[in-house]
């Protein structure tokens, strides 16, 4: 009685699959009528079903063996029963207990009942091992950047050197020890401006080479450990990314 109660609520409310599938669970559950009262409610009930079965299509899909989630559209459903969906275009899809897809598009019209047979998709091939990395690409980059590194960290050492020789010549020539007008002080004078800018290019220099050193060798760990290949594939309510190393 409750079924059949919801089944005539659901009609009345114009939720039709809904309708469809508690009147039919209605109709094959009533018992024989025994009297005029049964017969008219049983009739009435049947009446009900034939009505909203002429709004709606009905599937009876064959899910392959092993299938872990069979769905109609977004909605969970089981294989072998009655499916009712509205007109109209809709996906049927099986998921198997591997990952495996089974997937089918089927068009129905109002009253239309179809069977659909679902078959997971050929696994493909297991894929030929990837293609080794050239070990002499690997080897100039690592070359490469440890030369650049070096070369980062001597220049740096080089322009603190610097820096060290300017600091001396304007200690000597702030001491008191020479003249300001003398060739002396002069030259001492010239001297620290050269260390001063010798020390702010071996600085620059230095930090550049760090800079490219470290991006080579970032560019090589990626040619080492970066996929070789990636897979976008589409499934039912979204997309999968595989990436193969």
């Amino acid at each position: 009685m409750a079924i059949c109660q919801l089944g005539v609520f659901d009609l009345r409310l114009d939720r039709l699959e809904e309708a469809a599938a508690e009147l039919t669970t209605c109709v094959a559950r009533m018992p024989a009528p025994t009297n005029d009262i049964e017969r008219r409610r049983y009739e009435v009930r049947r009446a009900d079903l034939a009505a909203v079965r002429q709004r709606v299509a009905e599937l009876h899909v064959s899910a392959p063996p092993g299938t872990a989630r069979l769905l109609v559209d977004d909605r969970e459903v089981s294989a072998g029963g009655p499916v009712f969906v509205a007109p109209g275009q809709h996906e049927v899809t099986a998921t198997g207990k591997q990952g495996q897809l089974a997937r089918a598009l089927v068009k129905l019209t109002a009253g239309e009942s179809r069977r659909v047979s679902l078959a997971f998709e050929a696994q493909k091939a297991a894929s030929a091992p990837a293609q080794a990395r050239n070990p002499w690409t690997i080897g100039a980059g690592a070359a490469a950047s440890a030369a650049l590194l070096g070369a980062g960290v001597g220049l740096h050492l080089a322009g603190d050197a610097a820096e060290s020789e300017t600091a001396a010549k304007v200690s000597r020539l702030s001491d008191g020890s020479m003249l300001p007008s003398s060739a002396q002080f002069r030259k001492t004078y010239d001297e620290a401006h050269a260390a001063n800018t010798r020390a702010g290019l071996f600085h620059g220099f230095g930090t550049a080479a760090l800079v490219v050193g470290a991006a080579v060798v970032a560019a090589t760990v990626v040619y080492v450990v970066w996929p070789r290949k990636a897979e976008i594939r589409t499934r039912g309510a979204g997309a999968e990314i595989k990436l193969v190393w």
